[in-house]
């Protein structure tokens, strides 16, 4: 008779036992790691808690000769000691620690420092270059980590990837060769110069509320593997928002550029393609991005504790608030300047400001 002598909590990362954790439910033969013994036969099952935690497992044996020496290794390398909890983790385990966070806000930083350069890369070239450099380095700490990646987190990080890597090279094509933005950068408010320490603490505040705002796609990555089957429809619902959102902000963006070049763009407002019916379609974009990242990151964050609700809803608040208060203040702008014209009274009527107008 099988009776269980050892039960173990295992996390994905440490070897040997991470490879079993990948094939959960699944079950080896172990013997001839420990000698020339009858063979031990381990299980892995998931934990059924409802506080799932990343990479977690539970290790059963078998009882025989060998138990002692399996046992023992075992203990050897799950049950990490108080004093592993302090050291540096490495990219192979910084996502199953309390450095995880921090991660992400030193991944945030290095494209930020840009703003040593202009002040204005901090909420420009090197806020799109943020956004990517975090969803690199989450796909390269959990890769590293031998942890399984769904195809579902995989999207996840990848549209963070796209999305600011498109951004990023957009923003700084325009800062090089629109002559007007150029010159709305240099009355800017935050180009004004400001001792170096200063600077720093914009670079810093700035790059934290970048990782805020990435902070779902953290609680996903660590707990992909134990999410179960039954709350993927929140996640693909907010993938397909995250994607289609990057990809009307790329369509609203080359469609503005290149109307902004063409003779009839210098001295007239842009109302073709998606803007014909909605008046920034490119915020749009950004806020369909931010909200679907949001959305398919809840059922890590619900998994992870409330405590990750509130990075994350900091982040999409703050993005929500800019992109409605910039609609505002650019139908203003534009009133005081094309007020008069018929045909943009008319345009107006039939377009939405931050969401299209379809009748």
């Amino acid at each position: 008779a099988r009776s269980p002598a050892m039960l173990a909590t295992a996390r994905a990362a440490p070897a040997p036992l991470a490879s079993f954790a990948n094939r959960q439910g699944s079950t080896k033969p172990v013997g001839a790691r420990v000698g020339r013994v009858n063979p031990v036969v381990v299980v892995v099952r998931p934990i059924h808690s409802s506080k799932p935690r990343p990479g977690v497992g539970v290790v059963r044996a078998s009882s025989n000769s060998a138990l002692g020496d399996v046992a023992a290794k075992a203990a050897k390398v799950i049950a990490a000691p108080a004093k592993a909890k302090m050291a540096i983790p490495t990219l192979a385990t910084v996502l199953g620690t309390a450095y995880s966070f921090p991660f992400l806000w030193a991944l945030s930083i290095v494209p930020c420092l840009l703003g040593l350069v202009n002040p204005v890369y901090v909420f420009s070239v090197g806020y799109g270059l943020s956004v990517a450099a975090q969803g690199i380095g989450l796909l390269a700490a959990a890769s590293a980590s031998g942890v399984w990646i769904s195809n579902l987190c995989l999207a996840h990080l990848l549209g963070a990837v796209f999305y600011g890597a498109r951004l990023g090279a957009f923003l700084y094509w325009r800062s090089v060769t629109w002559t007007e933005w150029g010159r709305r950068a240099k009355n800017a408010p935050e180009a004004k110069p400001m001792p170096p320490p200063a600077r720093l603490g914009v670079i810093l505040a700035c790059a934290l509320l970048y990782a805020c705002m990435c902070s779902p796609m953290l609680w996903h990555a660590q707990t992909a593997n134990v999410l179960p089957g039954s709350q993927n429809f929140i996640i693909v619902f907010g993938l397909a928002t995250q994607w289609i959102g990057a990809v009307l902000e790329a369509v609203a963006d080359q469609q503005k550029s290149a109307y902004k070049f063409s003779d009839a763009g210098k001295s007239r407002w842009c109302d073709v393609g998606v803007w014909s019916r909605c008046r920034h379609a490119n915020y749009l974009g950004e806020v369909m991005f931010w909200v679907g990242t949001f959305i398919a990151g809840v059922p890590g964050m619900s998994a992870s504790g409330a405590i990750a609700f509130a990075p994350a809803v900091v982040g999409v608040g703050f993005i929500v608030k800019l992109m409605t208060s910039q609609c505002e203040k650019q139908d203003e702008k534009q009133a005081g300047r094309y007020g008069d014209d018929a045909e943009y009274k008319a345009w107006v009527e039939n377009s939405g400001s931050l969401f299209p107008k379809l009748a």
